[in-house]
């Protein structure tokens, strides 16, 4: 899979909110299992936008969709092997089209500890961490890992976000995982959805959310087959719809192009075919009219 040079596809163009841009993803769970058992979730689908017809793009396991979400591809990686058994050399993901346009990111990872965490460790996954698998991140020079040179900088541990909020300096994109007990995947539904609301009021005090930003929070993966197992979309917002329920068919790739046209950024360069990808328009509100142009 070749992705499109950033250098050869369109600028970015103004983006369209001025907040930050959240994503916070669970685990393991379908959407049925989630909307109605979790209270605090379900309040804010109730209250925000629930994308209903979301799945993810059918490949697996966990992995796959994870490095799907930062790139709109997984390389054909079908596996949760650790950084040292993949090494993708796109310079098209996420993280460079946000620093190409200026913008800011880092990936907080709960329980990852030290910066970079490219072997997993007690309730972190690396798999749950797409940014750690590509080689112009973690800084792969065909023998070793040099994390020094960016990775350090942007993938830290949870706990940095404190302190992001309290200096006022939250990135412009911001990927949160939480732990294997909080994300559902060996924790329980009530377990994640009490750390998410403790997290989520939090993240929903701050400037960057307030003065107009969205969180994703977002299931990594379903069956697809049926529907009822596809993993939970809710879109949560100062300028989401109000109680919305969408049932267009979006997926992975549906998800990262919204995120990129909400910052302005090109759209989806490891797609072969990204005009052809939908954006989750319909789940914002007026002020977000022609958001897919």
């Amino acid at each position: 899979m070749q992705c499109s040079p950033l250098s050869q596809l369109r600028a970015p163009a103004p983006r369209r909110i001025p907040g930050s841009v959240f994503t916070i993803v669970i685990e393991n769970h379908s959407r049925d299992q989630v909307i109605g058992k979790a209270p605090f979730i379900t309040s804010l689908a109730q209250q925000y936008g629930l994308a209903r017809g979301y799945h993810d793009t059918f490949v697996h396991p966990s992995e796959a969709n994870y490095l799907w979400m930062a790139s709109g591809e997984n390389f054909d990686v079908l596996d949760d092997a650790d950084p040292d058994a993949h090494h993708l050399s796109t310079t098209s993901h996420i993280a460079d089209q946000l620093e190409q346009a200026g913008l800011t990111w880092k990936a907080y990872q709960e329980g990852m500890g030290a910066p970079c965490g490219l072997k997993s460790h007690g309730r972190y996954a690396a798999k749950h961490n797409p940014f750690v698998f590509f080689d112009d991140v973690n800084g792969w020079d065909g023998t070793a890992f040099h994390p020094e040179t960016r990775c350090n900088q942007h993938v830290v541990d949870y706990t940095e976000l404190d302190r992001d909020i309290a200096s006022g300096t939250v990135p412009d994109y911001v990927f949160i995982t939480p732990d294997l007990d909080h994300d559902m995947h060996d924790g329980s539904v009530q377990e994640s959805d009490d750390w998410l609301r403790t997290e989520i009021t939090k993240i929903m005090a701050t400037d960057a959310y307030k003065r107009g930003g969205v969180i994703f929070l977002m299931g990594d993966e379903g069956g697809g087959y049926p529907a009822q197992d596809d993993p939970p979309m809710v879109v949560i917002s100062p300028l989401a719809k109000k109680a919305v329920v969408s049932d267009v068919d979006y997926d992975t790739s549906a998800y990262l192009k919204t995120v990129e046209t909400l910052l302005g950024l090109p759209a989806v360069p490891c797609d072969p075919a990204p005009d052809a990808v939908a954006v989750m328009d319909d789940l914002f509100d007026g002020s977000l009219v022609s958001l897919a142009q």
